[in-house]
């Protein structure tokens, strides 16, 4: 259902491209003397516009043998790049060449002769440059003047050969900021010494910690707050390691082994009698004699 739906779609652009007037320039043209070896991205103008009848340009009558045929061809994506057609001229065929024009010697598929009698030429010129260009050819066997919107060239053999020109539009420029030079100068200048400042911040040295530059200032807007206080030993004492908890590491809790037993004291009376202490208390005399010591006899 899908592939129906895009192929109907398809159908229907391809027509509207075929009923809008392709308002290209031409930009190369050949001639073939079959036109249906017509080359790449060529189209063959093998009918005439007034009566729809054979467009040979060669036109010679032979009784017997194989008939000789000329058929025009004209492209509006070949040629050479930045050219296109500005516009056509019928010659004869011994009248030199206009300045500026080109002629067709050959034909682009059997390599013979291109003319006889009469011949057509073109002049091209710069897409960038030029005002009007050639948008479009027809042959005419029984018209005898250009249709309106057509300029006549002039005819090859009996047939007419009538082109249309129309104007090659050219896109603007883009406009410049109405941004005052200077002021657009200054502000690139000021990009340039922020990206600089930023650069200069951090150096890099030689060792593996990183340099702050002398340029910046290392001063807060507000003190920082004062470190946690935790007592490491019975002395109040200022270390190194002050404000630093001794604790354990909680990594160290997954290696929870137990310690071997190496005394078990378990349901032992343990039994001191302070016989030393007495000694040392009853040989001690005190020196304020309105204090006794009971163990000084």
């Amino acid at each position: 259902m899908m592939k129906s739906s895009t192929s109907h779609q398809k159908n229907i652009l391809n027509t509207v491209i075929c009923v809008l007037p392709d308002n290209r320039p031409v930009t190369s043209l050949q001639l073939v003397e079959e036109f249906e070896k017509c080359p790449t991205n060529f189209h063959p103008i093998n009918k005439t516009y007034d009566q729809d009848q054979d467009a040979d340009l060669w036109r010679e009558k032979m009784l017997i043998g194989k008939r000789t045929t000329r058929y025009l061809c004209q492209s509006k994506s070949e040629g050479l790049p930045g050219y296109i057609v500005e516009t056509l001229k019928i010659i004869n065929e011994k009248e030199i060449i206009p300045e500026g024009f080109s002629q067709l010697t050959r034909t682009a598929d059997t390599e013979q002769k291109a003319w006889r009698k009469k011949q057509l030429v073109y002049r091209l010129t710069k897409k960038s440059s030029a005002k009007q260009a050639v948008t479009d050819i027809i042959l005419c066997s029984r018209m005898r003047q250009a249709p309106d919107g057509f300029t006549l060239a002039g005819d090859i053999n009996g047939i007419l050969v009538c082109f249309k020109k129309s104007p090659v539009p050219h896109r603007p420029s883009p406009s410049i900021p109405s941004q005052n030079i200077s002021n657009l100068e200054k502000t690139i200048e000021n990009l340039k010494l922020q990206l600089n400042c930023n650069n200069a911040l951090f150096q890099s040295q030689d060792h593996e910690y990183v340099q702050l530059s002398s340029s910046y200032k290392l001063s807060p807007k507000r003190a920082a707050p004062k470190p946690l206080m935790y007592s490491t030993g019975t002395m109040y004492v200022h270390t190194d390691v002050e404000g630093v908890p001794f604790l354990l590491n909680p990594g160290l809790k997954q290696y929870n082994t137990l310690v071997p037993i190496k005394y078990d004291v378990t349901g032992v009376q343990l039994q001191y009698d302070f016989q030393l202490e007495r000694q040392v208390l009853c040989t001690t005399k005190p020196q304020n004699v309105q204090v006794t010591n009971p163990f000084f006899q």
